[in-house]
């Protein structure tokens, strides 16, 4: 009995000695890896929800966007447009830290919004006629982030974007007896309040604010040195 506890005392003690051994290994292992905060490349990709295009109601296009409709089939009254619905918006960039503080890059943006309307003819016992709208938006922005805290695994930042956006507008006449697309230019932008990265080479985020993109914009992140 006495030989069965001291062996066993002596294998809890070996294996006690090996596991902190391997966490001091880890540790060290870990601690020379280069933080973030060194690396001056920055890619990623993410998902944004709420962009102010959400907000603004259908695209406005040339008026001829409906008046042909008008020509074919008469003149319309009482347009009701239901709510935009939209997936949300897929991105990605690239930024450059040109000092502790400021960085600079870029960042590309695509979106879908569809919303129905429906409008009431005047003539022939007030008709209601089904009109399907799309727009597919593919924004572009140079930005400027601007971290006020930026340590080896952790970064909050605040930022601005400015750019354009070009929208791929349809409309479909009850279900395609005839439609009209056009292409527009609208502004864009991102303003970031706050932004948080966690991770050193690979990482997440997560951004608050408002603009082309999104309320909420969270993704992936991988950043590399020169």
């Amino acid at each position: 009995m006495k030989k069965f506890f001291a062996c066993s005392l002596f294998l809890c003690v070996a294996f006690l000695s090996q596991t902190y051994a391997q966490t001091g290994t880890n540790q060290e292992t870990s601690a020379a890896k280069p933080g973030q905060n060194v690396m001056l490349n920055d890619i990623y990709a993410g998902y944004g929800a709420g962009s102010i295009f959400y907000f603004t109601g259908r695209m406005l296009h040339s008026s001829d966007y409906t008046s042909r409709f008008d020509e074919i089939n008469g003149n319309y009254a009482n347009f009701v447009y239901g709510s935009p619905s939209s997936f949300g918006t897929l991105f990605l960039g690239y930024s450059r830290s040109l000092n502790r503080i400021v960085s600079m890059g870029f960042m590309f943006g695509f979106q879908n919004f569809s919303y129905t309307g429906k409008s009431t003819a005047q003539y022939a016992g007030g008709t209601v006629h089904t009109i399907d709208n799309n727009d597919v938006l593919l924004s572009g922005i140079a930005r400027f982030l601007f971290t006020y805290v930026n340590k080896p695994v952790i970064r909050m930042y605040s930022g601005i974007g400015i750019g354009i956006t070009l929208d791929f507008g349809k409309e479909k006449l009850d279900g395609g007896v005839d439609d009209f697309s056009e292409k527009k230019l609208w502004p864009g932008g991102q303003l970031t309040l706050m932004g948080i990265r966690f991770g050193k080479a690979f990482g997440g985020f997560f951004e608050f604010g408002f603009g082309s993109y999104g309320i909420i914009n969270a993704g992936l992140s991988y950043k590399f040195a020169d």
